[in-house]
């Protein structure tokens, strides 16, 4: 589903306050593609968003400068778990600055996310 789709589907999603987790999680299967993460205070969902770059990771910073944007329906979102708490979150992502660097980082933020879901 879509950004917008995301948000419409759950009220309390738009109203909600968010936790960042970074906006630098990549995969080697979606090169021109960086995903961001973020939880959501009222529905403790810890979701990314899929941000693709047509021109590669170059294009991510013209993003920045407003060239070159994509359509808000590219903006793809997936929920990766439901925590009950920030800090469940947190303790469940610990270490997220220094993985989100590496290579294929998004298979470490699900591994994490999904584990720390599955005890929470």
């Amino acid at each position: 589903m879509d950004i917008s789709q995301f948000y419409d589907d759950d009220p309390s999603r738009r109203e909600s306050d968010e936790e960042n987790f970074g906006d630098g999680w990549s995969t080697e299967v979606d090169q021109h593609s960086t995903y961001r993460a973020n939880w959501l205070l009222a529905t403790g969902e810890l979701y990314i968003v899929r941000e693709p770059h047509p021109g590669g990771l170059f294009a991510r910073y013209l993003d920045q400068l407003d060239i070159d944007q994509v359509d808000v329906e590219q903006l793809t979102v997936e929920v990766l778990g439901t925590f009950d708490s920030e800090a469940a979150v947190k303790q469940a992502l610990s270490g997220w600055e220094k993985a989100m660097s590496h290579t294929n980082s998004l298979d470490w933020l699900r591994k994490r996310a999904a584990a720390g879901a599955a005890s929470n």
